[in-house]
């Protein structure tokens, strides 16, 4: 048995995929480009979406689907690409000739942020998606979901829950989706809470209302989990104080392999004007690595010796000082491998030995471009 997690290369981005031994997979936001190459017909960047369409099953029609996808909040590097590549509207309509190579989404979770107005083009598009399933709820009371029209909303409706039909809120812990089991992992849901849905609307602070999960990983034959994923898209200090203020069960903030928020940036240690102090979030978090062979990910640029933020040189030497494992365990999408100057996405794989880094071997997305156009969308 072996699952899989990676990490694609998508610069100060976040795009990641999960497939289980039994064919489940997941996709957490997404940051698919059209153009992969330096304007003279050289592949310079990974190609997500052919990469994806290798991974992902197709159903009994032959499109390809992800079971779950999960948009942390509503900002473009979080969301680029989605109208192009993933399929939007009654599956019933779904043309194998116009929507060619589109993803079927058969469950999306969605933050409540990414609900309101006043979002950019490629977060008003996964917003029209969920509020047009939204609508299917909404106008039948018995409905409860269907192929390609499962929804959740991940946390609040100011003080009060969504419809318990489509919500989950803070301390759920998730073995289902779209009606089906996981089996083999676990998606414990950490935020946004209450609080943070209202700052998000006070301030429009799209990164307070981040969906943070834990991702548990199981092996047949073995009792708990194998390996466990923290991620948390944007998410900064404060939100993980308010975690940290609100978590009862001390394992579910356990971590193998942590994702740095918002690409390495320094918020998740404190402002970005005060590099001096470590908020105490940032600290007890940290701490949660399990053992001594945890690795951090940084879905970023190339992390340089300068003043970006992100992704933060001065975050990445704390995370270092603070991984048991060393400088070693600390990767770059960036600049982790690459074939031939195309940055190859970091992959673990989970399996009876716990995690083990994978060795880059061919892939789809490192294929060489001849033509200097990009892909064609809609």
């Amino acid at each position: 048995m072996e699952h899989i997690i990676k990490y694609y290369p998508v610069g100060n981005a976040d795009c990641t995929l999960i497939k289980l031994d039994n064919g489940k997979t997941i996709i957490v936001d997404c940051q698919i480009l059209e153009d992969l190459t330096d304007g003279h017909g050289k592949q310079v960047m990974f190609d997500v979406k052919a990469d994806l369409l290798q991974e992902l099953h197709k159903d009994v029609a032959g499109r390809p689907y992800v079971d779950l996808f999960i948009s942390t909040h509503p900002h473009d590097d979080h969301c680029k690409g989605f109208v192009e590549n993933f399929y939007h509207g009654d599956v019933a309509d779904y043309d194998k000739d116009k929507n060619k190579d589109e993803i079927i989404i058969e469950e999306l979770w969605i933050t409540p942020r990414g609900l309101n107005n006043n979002l950019s083009a490629p977060a008003e598009d996964i917003r029209k998606e969920a509020k047009r399933r939204r609508k299917l709820y909404d106008d039948d009371a018995n409905f409860n979901g269907s192929k390609g029209n499962y929804l959740r909303i991940i946390g609040y409706d100011k003080d009060k829950e969504f419809d318990s039909r489509y919500c989950y809120v803070p301390g759920k812990l998730v073995t289902t989706v779209h009606g089906a089991s996981l089996s083999w992992l676990d998606i414990f849901i950490h935020a946004p809470f209450k609080e943070d849905v209202e700052t998000s609307k006070k301030y429009d602070d799209k990164n307070a209302t981040s969906v943070v999960v834990q991702f548990g990983f199981k092996i047949d034959g073995y009792t708990g989990y194998k390996s466990r994923v923290l991620m948390g898209g944007d998410a900064e200090y404060e939100i993980w104080q308010h975690i940290l203020d609100n978590n009862t069960d001390e394992e579910k903030l356990k971590w193998n392999i942590f994702l740095a928020p918002h690409h390495c940036s320094w918020s998740f240690f404190n402002e970005s004007d005060n590099k001096k102090e470590i908020k105490p979030s940032a600290e007890a978090i940290l701490k949660k690595q399990i053992g001594n062979s945890a690795h951090i990910i940084a879905s970023s640029n190339e992390i340089k010796n300068n003043d970006n933020n992100p992704p933060c040189y001065e975050a990445k030497q704390q995370y270092i000082k603070k991984l048991n494992s060393g400088s070693s365990h600390f990767l770059n999408t960036a600049t982790h491998s690459k074939v031939g100057n195309i940055p190859q996405p970091i992959v673990f794989k989970i399996n009876e030995n716990g995690k083990t880094l994978r060795e880059i071997s061919t892939v789809a997305g490192a294929s060489s471009i001849s033509n200097p156009a990009p892909r064609a969308g809609r």
